[in-house]
């Protein structure tokens, strides 16, 4: 079958779309930084590499934000067992640009260049497969549209392919895809949305998904099935930030219960999180362009999670015979074990029942998109504020009942 090309009017008439080429499971980089792991160079990140390419893993997505994630993930894919074994052009490399830290961002025509050209340098190659501008929700629509034009500067440049933008608040995802394509003329290649097709969570599918169809977006990467850590045993995820997730203490509480029913059941909630997220998007997405990232930071837990979702992904039915035979070949749901799972969907999202569909303020209400900065509070203003643990939750949509 022939590849499907890009027919927008930029000069790259003729490139592969970038649905094509990436995998539907992405390997996130997220996890590789000191948000998630207190010491993540200590992380066996060239056997995590290693075991993904080998299972069939094309795609790879990091960011500067992610502290080391870029240099470790160069270091993994120059060594002589992997270099030797897969050529450059054999897998992608998905960055981003704009956000520093917590709270810094800079979407400069002059940052996003020397941002840029430092990811070539740590990710140790001559192009960038796609460069998405990194939570576009703390800066204005305005500056967003005006990086990602820069953005495609540097793809007439060469160095990188394609273009995104990612983010939190899908209003704001969809926004800014419309106003490029009103801009420039040609639609966004890419838009990755966190933690908005999960368990807890599936406003991507009904919101977000149609209306980034429907801006051209070619490719939708949803990262985050498990919101974040949220989603599994355990609690979420400390590195030496400390407990920096959004999540209330209500809706915690939540997952600790609907861990423990699954417990009960033989059951492991992370597994069932995967599951649901891979199948909600293989039946809302069909033949359109989307693929899911994941995180892992042991070999072990790559392993279990590629065994969770090899067990729910089939081969299309009556489609073409295997070609690589690895977790490429797998882009239809097993329906046999959706029906197993279904029982399991249901009462996991039961037990969360009103925190169904909750969002997190984000950015936060203090943050001054104009500025780029968080207001101070008045003491009045921060004591009328302590325990409201109910503030952005989302009345429960009557399709998802």
């Amino acid at each position: 079958m022939a590849t499907p090309l890009d027919s927008s009017s930029d000069g790259l008439v003729g490139r592969p779309q970038l649905s094509s080429i990436v995998t539907k499971i992405v390997l996130g980089g997220g996890s590789f930084s000191q948000q998630s792991h207190p010491d993540p160079t200590s992380l066996p990140v060239r056997e995590i590499i290693q075991l993904a390419l080998d299972s069939g893993i094309r795609t790879f997505d990091t960011s500067p934000y992610y502290g080391p994630s870029e240099i470790l993930l160069g270091d993994a894919f120059s060594q002589p067992a992997i270099s030797s074994k897969y050529k450059r052009s054999e897998y992608q490399l998905m960055t981003k640009v704009g956000r520093i830290a917590a709270d810094q961002f800079n979407y400069s025509r002059s940052w996003i260049r020397s941002s840029v050209d430092r990811s070539l340098q740590r990710l140790r190659t001559s192009y960038l497969d796609v460069v998405f501008c990194h939570d576009i929700e703390y800066v204005t629509d305005e500056e967003a549209v005006d990086a990602v034009g820069f953005l495609l500067e540097l793809v007439k440049e060469g160095k990188i392919r394609y273009v995104g933008v990612s983010g939190y608040p899908i209003d704001k995802l969809v926004r800014v895809a419309q106003l490029v394509r009103v801009r420039y003329g040609r639609p966004l290649d890419a838009v990755q949305g966190w933690a908005h097709l999960t368990l807890q969570n599936t406003q991507m599918e009904r919101e977000g998904l149609p209306n980034l169809y429907a801006a051209g977006v070619n490719c939708v990467f949803n990262s985050s099935p498990l919101c974040i850590g949220l989603l599994r045993s355990g609690g979420v995820p400390v590195g030496t930030l400390g407990d920096w997730h959004p999540a209330p203490q209500g809706l915690r509480q939540a997952v600790l219960q609907a861990s423990n029913w699954l417990d009960d059941r033989q059951e492991n909630l992370s597994a069932v999180a995967l599951r649901f997220c891979i199948s909600k998007l293989l039946i809302a997405t069909k033949s359109l362009g989307a693929s899911m990232v994941f995180a892992a930071n042991s070999v072990s837990e790559l392993e279990d999670n590629l065994q969770t979702l090899t067990s729910i992904m089939q081969q299309e039915p009556g489609g073409e015979t295997s070609h690589f035979h690895d977790i490429r070949d797998l882009r239809a749901v097993n329906k046999a074990q959706l029906e197993r799972d279904i029982p399991l969907f249901d009462g996991v999202r039961g037990i969360l029942g009103p925190w169904i569909d909750y969002t997190f303020e984000i950015p936060e209400k203090e943050w001054d998109i104009i500025g780029k900065e968080m207001r101070r509070q008045s003491a009045v203003q921060i004591d009328a504020e302590e325990g409201k643990e109910e503030h952005g939750r989302k009345t429960r949509n009557a399709a998802s009942l």
